[in-house]
C-alpha cells in the first residue's frame, strides 16, 4: 500500500490518498476547501492513473469533510463513515462552520455505514475499522496490518489526543478507547493523524503525556 499526504484548508487537515498496485485508491478525509486544493488532489490522481473507489471520513467535524461533496461528485464515488454520523447533522455542525468564517458545501450523508470491525477494501488492500469515540461520537481509525499503518483522524496525535470539549465529546471515553484499541497495536505501527506530523504507537506509549504505563 502506498500513501500520499496532502495538507488542506486553513485548519491544516491531513488528507490521505491510499492506493496499491491495482491503481484503485481511497481518499481519507477529503478536506480540500479551496478550488486550487481540489486541483492539486485531482492532478495527483490523474498523473498516477489512480482509480478512486471511495472517500472515507474519520469523523464529521467540518474541517475534515470540506471537500467531500466535490470529491464524491467529481469521481462519482460514495462517502463512508461511522453510523453515528447523524449526530453531526442533528446539531447543525456544518452551519457552525460559518461561525469560523467558512462557507462550505455540506457533505453528502455517507452511503456506506461503518462499524467497529468493518473492513474497507480497495484493490487488493484491506483496512480494519476501529470505532473510538470521545473526540466525536462517529470517530474511527483505519488500520492496515500489512503496512503497519494507522489513520486515526483526530483521535490520537503526536504527543496529544483529540479535543473533547466539542459537542459529543467525552474525555474518559476517548482515553479508554485509545488505550484499549490503539495503543495495543504493534509498537512499530506508524500513526498518520488528522493534523500535524506522523508518529508511532511506541512513541505515544512512551511519550504521550495523556498516558501512563
Amino acid at each position: 500500500m502506498k500513501i500520499k499526504d496532502f495538507l488542506f484548508n486553513p485548519v491544516q487537515v491531513n488528507c490521505f490518498v491510499l492506493w496499491d498496485d491495482t491503481k484503485e485508491c481511497i481518499i481519507i478525509d477529503p478536506a480540500c476547501y479551496y478550488d486550487n486544493e481540489f486541483k492539486v488532489l485531482e492532478k495527483f490522481i490523474t498523473e498516477n492513473s489512480l482509480i478512486p473507489k471511495l472517500a472515507v471520513a474519520t469523523h464529521f467535524h467540518f474541517d475534515h469533510v470540506m471537500g467531500a461533496a466535490k470529491v464524491c461528485s467529481h469521481y462519482n464515488i460514495p462517502l463512508a463513515g461511522h453510523s453515528r454520523y447523524v449526530f453531526m447533522w442533528e446539531i447543525g455542525m456544518f452551519e457552525q462552520s460559518m461561525t469560523f468564517g467558512f462557507r462550505m458545501q455540506e457533505p453528502p450523508e455517507p452511503k456506506i455505514l461503518l462499524e467497529h470491525g468493518s473492513i474497507v477494501n480497495f484493490g487488493s488492500t484491506s483496512l480494519s475499522v476501529i470505532h473510538c469515540p470521545g473526540h466525536s461520537p462517529c470517530g474511527i481509525a483505519l488500520y492496515n496490518k500489512e503496512s503497519n499503518s494507522l489513520f486515526p483522524g483526530d483521535i490520537l496525535f503526536n504527543s496529544s489526543i483529540g479535543r473533547t470539549d466539542l459537542p459529543g465529546g467525552d474525555h474518559e471515553q476517548l482515553i479508554s478507547g485509545i488505550k484499549k484499541n490503539l495503543l495495543t497495536l504493534p509498537d512499530d505501527t506508524v500513526v498518520y493523524p488528522g493534523h500535524n506530523e506522523s508518529t508511532t504507537i511506541e512513541s505515544e506509549k512512551k511519550g504521550n503525556p495523556f498516558f501512563t504505563f
